[in-house]
């Protein structure tokens, strides 16, 4: 038998779709509110009536980080064909990436723009950076952000406090901010 099995899908007026789920491997109740549903891990020895009360006890809790998720939801970027995305990628990016490292002293081996979906840029330890041709669908003070973030990795190969701290310097001491800022963008799948 699976570790995890549905148990019972709920419609709430208030609070939308509520999945219940029973685990053996749990030890308690556990509530995860996500945008778009709510998930009730019931332990393997427990019970539904239970799980209910609990989750009323937790409603208000829900209904505000709900609200919450509803207004932190990831900005829409604009669809745009891959082909121009890659040719406007392939002409600004390397070219703004040359003028960051100029400006502030920075060299790497060579860039390479990439269709990556899971990050928005690295660089390797021989310094190679890579961008994702998706960087161009971001503003443009979040692209500076990432060609300085992966220009400091030529420098430091790691996220340390000394990593923020170079990469402070370079941000008017707004690296963290940034960071967070870019959190709210996703690149497609």
């Amino acid at each position: 038998m699976p570790p995890t099995e549905i148990v019972k899908t709920l419609q709430d007026t208030q609070l939308g779709e509520i999945v219940f789920r029973k685990n053996r491997r749990a030890k308690r109740y556990i509530i995860r509110v996500k945008a778009e549903t709510i998930t009730v891990t019931i332990p393997y020895i427990g019970t539904y009536p239970f799980a209910l009360q609990f989750l009323e006890k937790e409603r208000k809790t829900i209904a505000e980080k709900k609200q919450t998720l509803a207004l932190q939801a990831k900005p829409a970027l604009p669809s745009i064909d891959e082909n121009v995305l890659r040719k406007q990628a392939k002409q600004y990016l390397p070219a703004e990436l040359d003028r960051l490292a100029k400006l502030y002293g920075f060299t790497y081996r060579e860039v390479k723009i990439r269709k990556s979906k899971t990050r928005w840029g690295s660089c390797s330890s021989k310094g190679t950076i890579n961008l994702s041709l998706y960087l161009m669908r971001l503003p443009s003070h979040l692209i500076e952000y990432v060609l300085l973030h992966e220009l400091c990795h030529t420098r430091q190969m790691n996220h340390s406090p000394q990593f923020w701290a170079l990469l402070d310097n370079f941000t008017g001491g707004k690296s963290k901010l940034l960071r967070k800022e870019i959190r709210q963008y996703s690149i497609p799948k």
